[in-house]
């Protein structure tokens, strides 16, 4: 009960905090939402003093005219109600804009991770079956030749392929048809760290009492390896993957452009652009949200999978 309400005490300690570094990040951006929209009313051409008037009415209207104190503290509270604000872009409620984009997101970050895990599995069974052999340098080589790849590298050469050979469509709505190649990119971005963390933990149980005794009583390699190694070197690996995961989901933000994958990501994109405070700090506030959540369901997932977790965490207690 009581690791539960400390758990609970710290989840909002850490979004709390998160929200005031997000405030305090977009606001201190040069320029202002204002400026964005009367850019874009080029060719109306209008006196200094009415640029002026209509500037001061605008952001006495958006309430960007009270001090920052205020404005977060207003912000915090409507985010808190339910009500995450108006897009300055779009003129919709932003939760509504969210949600109609984060089955998207969730979609492509759900497929990507899965790509990473049977690449990252693969690879690493691979590597450990003699370490430090050719097999294991080999692979040693091509992850690290992976992570040299910034992702929209990545991505722009892999959709310049596909749409030349298989005909893929870059623009559209989400589909099928058209995730595959953004979760390849994704998966593929992420396995280099996934599986070196689980080679290396493979490598580290293999070495220990229980494994070496039942390879002495006859057991193969393989039978060791699944029925002793795997789950307690499954540990660092579900922490990991439970960040892997919601970087995915939310912080996949350039494939979802590279692809013009409809998600919360691209959205996010464009707020950027257009200094769209309400979508750019729900947006950040929705991401550190999922890590933190994804992160204590690890932390109780790794626990389940090593109980010897608990008794470690025991005794530094």
């Amino acid at each position: 009960m009581r690791a539960a309400i400390r758990a609970i005490v710290g989840t909002v300690g850490m979004l709390l905090v998160a929200s005031i570094v997000v405030f305090a990040m977009v606001r201190s951006a040069p320029g202002d939402p204002v400026d964005v929209q009367l850019g874009e009313s080029g060719g109306i051409s209008l006196s200094q003093d009415d640029e002026d008037r209509i500037r001061a009415e605008r952001l006495a209207e958006l309430g960007l005219d009270r001090s920052l104190p205020e404005q977060y503290a207003r912000w915090l509270a409507r985010m808190v109600s339910g009500d995450w604000g108006t897009s300055y872009r779009t003129g919709q409620p932003v939760l509504g804009e969210m949600l109609d984009r984060l089955p998207a997101s969730l979609a492509l970050g759900t497929v990507g991770f899965g790509v990473a895990v049977l690449l990252a599995a693969g690879l690493a069974l691979l590597a450990t079956r003699r370490p430090g052999g050719a097999v294991d340098q080999v692979v040693r080589l091509v992850t690290l030749a992976t992570v040299a790849v910034p992702s929209f590298l990545l991505g722009t050469l892999a959709l310049q392929v596909a749409t030349g050979t298989t005909g893929y469509r870059i623009a559209g709505p989400a589909s099928l048809d058209r995730i595959w190649l953004p979760a390849l990119v994704l998966g593929i971005a992420v396995t280099p760290t996934m599986s070196r963390v689980l080679r290396a933990s493979l490598v580290a149980e293999r070495g220990r009492i229980y494994a070496v005794a039942a390879l002495a009583r006859g057991a193969s390699h393989g039978r060791t390896l699944l029925r002793h190694v795997l789950r307690p070197a499954l540990g660092p690996v579900l922490i990991l993957g439970g960040l892997a995961f919601a970087s995915l989901v939310t912080g996949s933000i350039i494939t979802e452009a590279v692809f013009t994958w409809p998600g919360v990501g691209l959205f996010a994109v464009d707020a950027i652009a257009a200094q769209d405070y309400p979508v750019v700090q729900a947006y950040v506030v929705l991401a550190t949200a999922l890590v933190v959540l994804v992160n204590r369901g690890v932390d109780l997932a790794g626990r389940l999978v090593d109980p010897r977790q608990d008794v470690r965490a025991e005794a530094v207690a």
